[in-house]
Parts: structure tokens; C-alpha cells; sequence
């Protein structure tokens, strides 16, 4: 999980500095709120050379600081969206169900279990299933490619398009 340094008033208009840990932005914000602090700023670690910073002024979106050396026209501001995040963590488990059943249905067909789960073998014979497993798989290795690249509109436009394609080549070859 993220770690976050902040710095915050408090009740009192004294400033007080910490760390906190958050799944989010928001989550970590959030938490500072809740512990009656007004966050002037928030900065999430990663790792020593790679430092997000977020500054809150009111009705701002988060930004992300630049790099040190980096160019004016380099550094311009960009939004912070946690849904990317959450879906990796949505497919994520929906995807370890899936291959949880799909296990299971395997197992099935050779030995049969001491206990009878209706869904196991219509899992395994279901080419939608399988579609929705290897797209789910697909979308987590893209999206951990693109952010290991560094990110960027132009690199998630091609890893885009190649997953889709991946898609299409199995729907052609399976379906």
C-alpha cells in the first residue's frame, strides 16, 4: 500500500507533518479528515527517485509534480485517476475466481469431487468464460506493462490496441 507524507493544519490553525499509509489519494485525504487535519500536501513515496506530489488548493484537482530537471513544458500538469486502480483490483479478483473454478472443473473431469459445485464444468466448457479470463489477464499484464514503460496516451493507445488484437487472433482461432 502507498505511503503518503503530508502536511496539514490542525483544529487549533497549528501545521503538523506526518506519514500516513492509503490505498489513494482520496483514501489517504480522506483519512486525514477524518482525523479532523486540513491536508495542505500530500506527497506519495514510491521510491527514491520516482516522488509524486499532490498540493490542495480549493476546488483544484491533484497534480503531479515533475521530475527534478525536467523541462517546463515537460512538467505540465497531470490528473490523478484511481479508477485504473480499481479495476486492476476488480479484475483481479474476478480473474482468480475464474481460474479458481476453471481448476476445479479440470479437476472435475478426471476425479470427481467429494462435493458438488453446479457452475464448476459449465465454467470450463464456456467459451464466454474463457474470453472474460484471457481479457481479464490481458488487461492486467497490458496495464503493468504500460506503467513499467513509464505510462503515457500514446503507449496505452498501442498496448490497447495489441490486447485487442490478442483478443481477436484467440476469438478467430477458439470460437
Amino acid at each position: 500500500m502507498p505511503h503518503f507524507s503530508y502536511t496539514a493544519k490542525t483544529i487549533d490553525g497549528k501545521t503538523t507533518s506526518g506519514s500516513i499509509e492509503a490505498v489513494s489519494l482520496q483514501a489517504a485525504r480522506s483519512a486525514l479528515q477524518s482525523m479532523k487535519l486540513l491536508p495542505e500536501h500530500i506527497e506519495e513515496k514510491k521510491t527514491a527517485d520516482d516522488v509524486i506530489d499532490w498540493s490542495f488548493e480549493k476546488n483544484e484537482n491533484p497534480a503531479v509534480a515533475p521530475k527534478k530537471g525536467a523541462t517546463a513544458a515537460a512538467s505540465a500538469p497531470r490528473t490523478y485517476f484511481p479508477i485504473v486502480d480499481t479495476l486492476r483490483l476488480y479484475v483481479g479478483w474476478v480473474l482468480a475466481g475464474y481460474v479458481l473454478a476453471l481448476l476445479l472443473g479440470a479437476y472435475q473431469l478426471t476425479k470427481p469431487l467429494p462435493f458438488e459445485i453446479p457452475f464448476v464444468l459449465s465454467f470450463l466448457y464456456s467459451p464466454l468464460i474463457l474470453q472474460l479470463t484471457l481479457a481479464g489477464f490481458l488487461f492486467l499484464l497490458f496495464s503493468t506493462v504500460h506503467r513499467f514503460l513509464g505510462g503515457g496516451l500514446w503507449r496505452g493507445t498501442v498496448l490497447t490496441v495489441l490486447a485487442v488484437a490478442a483478443l481477436y487472433v484467440y476469438r478467430i482461432n477458439i470460437v
